[in-house]
């Protein structure tokens, strides 16, 4: 018998600002009420992560937002703590590296949570091995005291619920998409 994962609930406890994102470094959980959302890191007012279509790097955070404004994306943006020893910018160098290790997302080769596992295990010492799901990722960063405020874009709750989901939920949006887009596997 399998165990169902428990979903977390936190509070969006910072009014959104899009300069905000100019500076430091931010986990972009993109159309957040999504099974499953996409994730990526905002650094040094870039946007960077793996997606279906390949990589994306260095997007303005500033494109990003404009994008979710005009389609009304629920997105949620969780500061990280900034690191005592590296900049934002080495951090955004550092993780661009992480997302090239991985052409694409792909069923059984990489999910959008892959660039970030490698990141927060190498840069913040974060034990990922039982870490799968952006649900087990937020928890285990908030009890480790990394989170330092989380703010959201159409999002009316203060109190989010992450979504829980499985991996043939994963692989099933990852099939959505690829028939959507006509990407070939």
């Amino acid at each position: 018998m399998t165990e169902q994962p428990v979903s977390y609930q936190f509070s969006i406890n910072k009014q959104f600002s899009e300069e905000d994102l100019l500076n430091g470094i931010y986990i972009a959980v993109i159309h957040a009420s999504r099974i499953p959302p996409h994730i990526g890191i905002i650094a040094d007012g870039k946007y960077n992560s793996l997606s279906i279509k390949g990589q994306d790097i260095n997007v303005p955070a500033a494109a990003l937002i404009k994008n979710s404004r005009q389609r009304k994306i629920p997105s949620l943006f969780i500061k990280i703590k900034p690191h005592s020893t590296f900049s934002a910018a080495y951090l955004k160098e550092h993780f661009i590296t992480n997302v090239q290790q991985f052409p694409r997302v792909d069923i059984g080769i990489a999910t959008c949570l892959s660039p970030l596992k490698l990141f927060f295990e190498e840069i913040y010492n974060v034990p990922m091995k039982d870490i799968n799901y952006l649900f087990e990722l937020v928890p285990l960063l908030h009890s480790m005291g990394l989170i330092e405020n989380i703010s959201s874009l159409f999002i009316d709750e203060k109190k989010y619920q992450l979504p829980v989901y499985t991996n043939a939920e994963i692989n099933a949006g990852i099939g959505k998409v690829r028939a959507e887009f006509n990407i070939k596997g």
